[in-house]
């Protein structure tokens, strides 16, 4: 439910290449740290969000297998993982690593967040073209069809409205 659902995730050695430009674009600066969620896991949050039914087997094996706790690192174990994909079947780069077409069913197509799909193709269309879309709070609509969705009426407003408590 993004503009960028139609595009690959980047490879895990991708990823590693610019965490590892970053750490070094900072190295010395005191003022800046940065906290990394790990490549391998994301890879395979990657796979699992954008999969459909044919993973059940896949997490049935991993599970099996021993993948319980992976949300801790301790216990991520991506080649367990990978053995459960290989006996499965399935590749999980053809959920992670692949482009989409525009025309292909998503497998969260039913769920209706109060956005359309139209508006998400537009805004990739845009993201291309590196063309903001403007806060509809200060500007007109930007069409994206949330609020006749949920009968909501935007009411537009200045810059200090929206300007976040101050914390005793």
């Amino acid at each position: 439910h993004t503009p960028f659902q139609w595009e690959p995730q980047i490879s895990l050695e991708e990823m590693k290449n610019r965490h590892d430009y970053l750490r070094n674009k900072i190295r010395g600066l005191k003022e800046v740290s940065l906290d990394f969620h790990q490549a391998a896991p994301s890879y395979l949050e990657a796979v699992i969000a954008r999969g459909d039914r044919r993973l059940a087997p896949v997490i049935h094996r991993a599970f099996t297998r021993g993948c319980k706790f992976d949300g801790w690192r301790e216990y991520f174990r991506l080649e367990a993982w990978l053995e459960a994909f290989a006996a499965a079947g399935v590749d999980p780069d053809f959920y992670a690593r692949r482009a989409r077409g525009y025309e292909e069913v998503f497998p969260w197509d039913f769920i209706d967040t109060g956005v359309d799909k139209e508006y998400l193709l537009l805004e990739h269309t845009r993201s291309r073209q590196e063309l903001p879309t403007l806060d509809c709070r200060y500007e007109a609509c930007s069409g994206c069809g949330i609020c006749p969705s949920f009968g909501v009426s935007v009411e537009l407003r200045g810059e200090d409205d929206f300007a976040p408590a101050s914390r005793v």
